[in-house]
This record gives structure tokens, C-alpha cells and sequence, in this order.
């Protein structure tokens, strides 16, 4: 699993994943402007925390029945699961999960997600207010098993991307889909369908009238308001089905029996605002920390510039973003064997204190 951090490193990251072919980062702040983490919005989900997110448990129509029971936090993910009560008009149960904490421009938020196989929308959206009243903006809403013909050739692919500006029932809204074949070629999961692996979505809440969609590292749709968004936005999971032509079509009941296919998993969820640059990071190309050598083989070497603190620790990324090996950091110089990891381009974020360092290893 990935842990989240500051992205005040970002361009060093970018480069070293171009130079491998592959691009999973969150896109450069701007001039004079820093990514800082949002901790209240981010979560590797290694347990359940009830400090930042809970179970609206509203229904939309039938045959929908949220309960509490059907969502939760197992082997580092957030699931929802779809089964079924054959004795109720409301035979699809399922559940939602929302954050406490509200955002609003300008912010980025990303997750991990692998859907459920059934026809149903397995969702990544934000939201404030009632079907009447509402801002919203949906990451992605994906039905990888849609029951009706006409859609089973391309929704398996499609991110489904959309904002919503509603006053009193008049929506402002438009759309901003993506289909993951049109991923740049070298992206090893262009092609892949929703279920079938884990796909990274983000959005870039860029201001009032401004939000550009990403998948997998590479931009994807953009929309752009005629309203103005006014409300701060809470995030949403949650997998839901309806018997209609827009939504690819109802759920196939015995696919809510097989626990193969019937659940939407997510890996991790990191969320950023976007803050002024200030005295603690006008120093960020200082150098922090020395790693070598590079190439490296089997053992390599963190130097630390500055003074340990005692919670120091070197994260490496591979390619995809995920994260691969942990380990504290015990000296000013400290040997870390990579020797189970495969060749290829990885990143090191070094994180001593208050001080992040980022560094390309090419592993042979």
C-alpha cells in the first residue's frame, strides 16, 4: 500500500517515473504553491477509523437497502459489498461511506479503487446537499457487468465523470468520461477493466468553475461550470444499482451470491489542499539526504544531512506508485538491503521530522 505525503517533491517523482516509462503522480502545483497533505481525508485503511469517516445509510429507490453491515476495512481496504434479501422489494443491500470532514477548492483527491463484477455503479464522488439542492462532483461512477447488451462493450472501460450545481431542482451539469483504452501506450493498465485491477482516481478541484479528472497517472475528462460551486464537499463511496437505461441496467440477482465479484474494494484514499509556499518549504531543493549507490544492485545507502529525529523512515515506490518497502532509519548512514525488489525505476521518500526527501533508484 502507498502511504500518502507532501507532494512539495513532485517534480523529482514525475521525472523519475517518466524516465521508466510509466507516469503515476498527482499533477505540479502551481507557481508559488505547495500540496499539503489533507490527514482528515486521507487514510491507508489499514483499520477502520471512526474519526474520519461514517455510514449514511439513505436509501436511493429500489431495490436498494443500505445497511451498516456491508461495509468496512479488512486486509488494508475499504470494501463494500452487494448481497441479497430475496424476501424484499429492496434485495439489493449494500452501504456508503463518507468523510467528516468537508473540502473545497482548490484541493486534489485520489483513491485506489477495484470495482465490483455485477451491473451496478461502484462510485467515487463528492457531495453536499439533497437530489434539490446540491453541489457535486463524481470521480468516477463505473458498472464493469452492465446487464444491458447495448453497454457491455465499452463500460467495463469507462470512467464516468460528471458534475452536478442543482438549485431547486435545475441542474447544471455536464460530463467529463474517459475510457481507460485511451491511456498513453506505455500505461500498463490501459485496457484493463475496472474489475479486473486496481485503477487510480483523482480529481483536481482547480476553483469554482474548474475540474480536471485523472486516471492512472495521466489526465483524463474536464468540466467546466456555468454555475459556480458555493458549498464545501464532503467524500463518498458507495455501490448502488437501479433498473435504468443510464445506468447500465439493474444487478443480476445470482452475481450478489458469489463473493468473487460482488464487492468494490478500495486500497487507499489521499487528499490534498493547495497552500501558499511558505519559510518551511522555500528550502526544498536543499539537499537532504545523499543515496548510493546508483544503480544499485542488492544494498543501498541513506545518508542523512540533517539530524535524525526518531520516527525516521525511507518509503520506495515502484512505477506504479505503490509502495513497496519500509524502513527506519536508525543513524545518520543506514544500508538498506533491496534485494527482493525487482529491476526496474523506483522512488525513495525519505521522511526525517518535518523534512521529506524524494530520490530515483535504478535497481538492476
Amino acid at each position: 500500500m502507498k502511504n500518502y505525503c507532501t507532494m512539495n517533491f513532485l517534480s523529482l517523482i514525475t521525472l523519475s517515473l517518466l524516465m521508466s516509462g510509466q507516469m503515476y503522480a498527482q499533477p505540479a502545483p502551481p507557481q508559488g504553491k505547495v500540496w499539503e497533505v489533507v490527514p482528515s481525508l486521507s487514510d491507508e485503511f489499514d483499520v477502520w477509523n471512526d474519526s474520519k469517516w461514517w455510514k449514511p445509510l439513505w436509501n436511493y429507490g429500489e431495490p436498494v437497502m443500505m445497511l451498516a453491515q456491508n461495509s468496512g476495512v479488512t486486509n488494508g481496504n475499504l470494501w463494500i459489498k452487494a448481497t441479497l434479501d430475496n424476501s424484499s422489494n429492496r434485495w439489493f443491500e449494500t452501504s456508503r461511506v463518507m468523510s467528516f470532514t468537508q473540502i473545497s477548492y482548490p484541493m486534489y483527491t485520489e483513491c485506489k479503487m477495484r470495482t465490483a463484477h455485477i451491473s451496478a455503479y461502484n462510485t467515487f464522488w463528492m457531495n453536499n446537499g439533497d437530489i434539490n439542492n446540491r453541489d457535486e462532483i463524481d470521480m468516477c461512477e463505473n458498472n464493469s457487468k452492465p446487464s444491458i447488451p447495448s453497454r457491455q462493450a465499452d463500460w467495463p472501460f469507462l470512467m464516468q465523470s460528471q458534475y452536478f450545481i442543482t438549485v431547486a431542482t435545475n441542474d447544471d451539469r455536464a460530463k467529463g468520461n474517459f475510457d481507460n483504452r485511451n491511456l498513453s501506450p506505455q500505461n500498463p493498465l490501459r485496457g484493463v477493466k475496472w474489475n479486473e485491477d486496481y485503477h487510480t482516481i483523482g480529481v483536481w478541484w482547480k476553483d469554482k468553475n474548474n475540474m480536471q479528472f485523472y486516471l492512472d497517472g495521466e489526465p483524463a475528462g474536464s468540466v467546466v461550470t456555468n454555475r459556480d460551486f458555493t458549498r464545501s464537499l464532503n467524500i463518498i463511496w458507495d455501490l448502488w444499482t437501479i433498473d435504468a437505461p443510464w445506468s447500465g441496467g439493474v444487478a443480476v440477482k445470482s452475481d450478489l451470491s458469489d463473493d468473487q465479484i460482488n464487492t468494490m474494494y478500495v486500497d487507499w484514499v489521499h487528499t490534498y489542499s493547495l497552500e501558499d509556499a511558505n519559510l518551511s518549504v522555500t528550502d526544498i531543493n536543499a539537499p537532504k539526504s545523499v543515496v548510493y549507490p546508483n544503480p544499485v544492485t542488492d544494498i543501498v545507502h541513506v545518508n542523512l544531512i540533517n539530524q535524525i529525529v526518531d520516527d525516521a523512515v525511507v518509503r520506495i515506490y515502484d512505477n506504479l506508485g505503490q509502495l513497496v518497502k519500509t524502513e527506519k532509519l536508525q543513524g545518520q548512514d543506514n544500508q538498506i538491503s533491496i534485494n527482493e525488489l525487482s529491476t526496474g525505476m523506483y522512488v525513495a521518500r525519505i521522511f526525517n521530522g518535518d523534512l521529506v526527501d524524494s530520490k530515483s533508484i535504478i535497481k538492476r
